[in-house]
């Protein structure tokens, strides 16, 4: 008679891989997260062995005591917190005005929804050499604004060249 073969379980806290509908295999795993709390995570691979070396790797970091970063908060959400907690608290109060200013008209509308642990350096350097080349004030609307107070005998000079129309031109 043939030797029954015992099934071989995972240790616990291993984590479990398994085949979803769309091809894909999705490791789900327990993980410290930074503020010390556990909580269960979904990793996608293409095929079992990038699932399992992703836990491999996972489990390595949890092994060396480095909490994995489970967040799915945004740049703009970061950088809100950041001036609120930490800003406003270390630098003058000018400072701080200055600093919430360049964040909300330039950081939050330019990168503040991508997710922050998927941002890279290619993403700033895009919206860097975005930012030079874009008109600031028509991009703001400050020209909207401050066409709607101009009666049309004045020197529009000042006006940037896509704004320089007659406010009934505008609207």
């Amino acid at each position: 008679m043939a030797e029954k073969r015992q099934r071989t379980r995972n240790p616990n806290g291993s984590g479990t891989i398994g085949p979803r509908k769309d091809g894909r295999y999705e490791l789900k795993l327990f993980v410290d997260t930074p503020d010390g709390r556990r909580k269960r995570i979904s990793v996608y691979g293409a095929s079992w062995e990038e699932a399992d070396a992703e836990r491999t790797r996972l489990k390595e970091l949890q092994r060396r005591g480095i909490p994995v970063d489970v967040t799915t908060m945004t740049v703009g959400k970061y950088l809100q917190q950041w001036l609120e907690d930490v800003a406003r608290h270390q630098v003058r109060p000018t400072t701080y005005r200055s600093y919430e200013q360049l964040v909300r008209l330039y950081l939050v509308p330019g990168l503040g929804k991508k997710k922050l642990r998927a941002l890279q350096a290619q993403h700033v350097r895009t919206w860097l050499s975005g930012l030079a080349t874009k008109c600031q004030c028509c991009a703001q609307n400050k020209d909207v604004k401050r066409t709607l107070n101009l009666d049309p005998p004045m020197n529009w000079r000042w006006l940037c060249v896509g704004m320089r129309k007659v406010p009934s031109e505008l609207g």
